[in-house]
């Protein structure tokens, strides 16, 4: 299919909050998981992944310490009943507009059955200022409450540990370091 990536910019476009909101609320994509046998992602199975991939010298770094010491604390607020198809990887390469103006969401790998907090937070953090929150959110047809900002928060803590130990794992130290100052930012 040719087209292109998105930008860092163009997340804020509408069409991105709506496709997004199309996908969490689709009943055949959910249907389509739950065959593959996935069950719904936990918060204290994440954590106790975490435990599990990051290695003594991660863990010893002050901040990946305290964002540890943040998802233990705050483990048992973010359980949400809501779980929907989440994508996992937001990021503006894995959205493509196609050359007649179409948007869609590729590289299915990672995808889960969990709290859309999982979603929403990355590319909220990531891509959308904490002020234009509130707008990008009604886009996408949810109000910002005080409980999605502690699901978000507390699931792009545990996304940026994991791809802390990733990148380590890989050697792409330069990519672990813009993790780490990530985390650093949002404290």
């Amino acid at each position: 299919m040719n087209g292109r990536e998105l930008k860092p910019g163009d997340m804020k476009d509408d069409r991105v909050a709506q496709l997004l909101r199309k996908i969490h609320a689709s009943d055949p994509l959910l249907g389509m998981l739950t065959r593959l046998g996935k069950s719904p992602l936990q918060p204290e199975m994440l954590l106790h992944g975490l435990y599990e991939d990051l290695d003594e010298e991660s863990q010893a770094k002050p901040v990946v310490k305290k964002t540890i010491e943040y998802l233990i604390e705050n483990v048992s607020k973010v359980n949400s009943d809501e779980k929907v198809v989440c994508h996992c990887d937001v990021n503006h390469n894995n959205w493509l507009l196609t050359e007649n103006n179409q948007l869609y969401l590729i590289d299915w790998d990672g995808a889960m059955i969990a709290d859309p907090a999982i979603d929403l937070g990355l590319l909220l953090y990531s891509y959308i200022p904490v002020e234009e929150w509130e707008d990008w959110l009604d886009k996408y047809g949810l109000a910002l409450t005080d409980g999605l900002k502690q699901r978000m928060k507390w699931y792009v803590f545990a996304q940026a540990l994991s791809s802390i130990q990733w990148h380590k794992n890989q050697n792409r130290i330069p990519e672990m370091e813009k993790w780490i100052e990530f985390l650093q930012a949002i404290e």
